[in-house]
């Protein structure tokens, strides 16, 4: 199933290659989890504080069913 995932800040630069504005297209069997996901992109799970699949925001552990844009976050520090 396609997924399009799209990744913010510093997490970028751990994806050869990405594209902001684009994301990147993955192919994933149905049921797959968001940490999968993020196995698959060489994204440690410690590094995401936020999951968004479609706007609206999952656990790592959701369950992806197809044709879905996920986002992923890192915490967010500020002072």
């Amino acid at each position: 199933m396609p997924l399009r995932v799209f990744v913010s800040s510093a997490l970028r630069q751990l994806i050869s290659g990405y594209s902001p504005m684009h994301g990147i297209e993955l192919y994933v069997a149905k049921g797959t989890t968001v940490a999968d996901v993020c196995k698959e992109l060489n994204i440690p799970v410690d590094d995401i504080k936020i999951v968004m699949v479609n706007g609206r925001n999952q656990s790592l552990d959701y369950r992806l069913q197809g044709d879905e844009r996920v986002a992923l976050f890192p915490p967010i520090g500020g002072g």
